[in-house]
């Protein structure tokens, strides 16, 4: 069976299916211990005792536990019932999670070690989480960030992308709502509109031509391979891409785009087991210069 279950229908259930529907992932139903829920429903998705469950076989298993000792102890208890999917609990979600983030603070100690010079963006912006860890880690330069701030164009959605790209999805965001996170808005700038014609003249807010970091995060196979083609001879060397959904199975568009434009261009990626799916791309090179 496709698709994700989340055993705990609690206050956690509800937190981490909102999570993961944000992030593309097919919830298909809850599954909880306590009887009283098996006939209700959370978020119109019905809730499943251990037993059906296990018959339905979901491709991943997500246990909304708190308590670590409950959380191992069901987990053994679905592995010695012959479960062989993939199978997470919330410690799981926090590492996964924050390893992007952390890698990304890692990256930024390594730019400022080395002096590579150049600006930082993000293309695929969604609520701004990852773009306000931009601006604080890069308080002293510019942030430009690329975004429709409606969601997926349907333009943008092809036949490499899956049944799940859906125009419209992401759309519950706003330029406005992003550049409120920043803590040093002076230094954004918002780029709206369809990648790349939503480039327009750079150098009208002082574009010095070169980046020192750029994360792509927009999921589907066109826009990918529009910003691997624009950012990468632009990227200063020793400078980094950070590339969303290289190991995606709810996107797979963007992983192709990857893995075409590393082969076309000799370059290989780290991938990173984190829940994103990303991988890091470095440009090699003498480093040193403006900031």
């Amino acid at each position: 069976m496709k698709g994700i279950v989340i055993f705990g229908a609690g206050q956690a259930g509800m937190a981490l299916y909102r999570l993961l529907q944000r992030r593309g992932n097919r919830v298909v139903a809850f599954g909880d211990n306590k009887e009283e829920l098996w006939d209700q429903r959370r978020e119109g998705l019905p809730i499943w005792p251990f037993e059906r469950v296990l018959e339905a076989d979901p491709e991943e298993i997500w246990l909304a536990i708190v308590n670590e000792d409950a959380q191992r102890e069901l987990k053994a208890r679905f592995r010695a019932r012959g479960y062989g999917g993939r199978l997470f609990g919330l410690s799981d979600l926090r590492e996964r999670f924050q390893l992007r983030l952390a890698a990304c603070r890692l990256l930024a100690q390594e730019i400022r070690r080395r002096g590579v010079a150049g600006d930082v963006a993000e293309l695929g912006v969604y609520q701004g989480e990852f773009a306000e860890e931009l601006n604080r880690l890069f308080p002293e330069r510019r942030l430009y960030l690329f975004d429709t701030f409606s969601g997926f164009d349907g333009r943008d959605i092809g036949s490499a992308d899956g049944a799940r790209a859906k125009a419209g999805q992401f759309s519950d965001t706003s330029a406005e709502a992003v550049l409120a996170r920043m803590e040093t808005p002076g230094q954004v700038v918002i780029k709206k509109g369809l990648f790349p014609e939503s480039l327009g003249k750079m150098a009208a807010e002082r574009f010095d031509g070169r980046f020192a970091l750029v994360s792509l995060d927009v999921d589907l196979y066109r826009p990918t391979m529009a910003g691997l083609t624009y950012f990468y001879p632009r990227l200063s060397p020793g400078g980094y891409l950070i590339l969303d959904d290289y190991n995606s199975p709810q996107f797979p568009g963007a992983g192709q785009a990857i893995r075409e434009f590393c082969d076309r261009e000799g370059l290989g990626v780290v991938p990173l087991p984190d829940l994103h799916g990303t991988a890091v791309l470095v440009k090699t090179g003498k480093t040193g210069g403006r900031r």
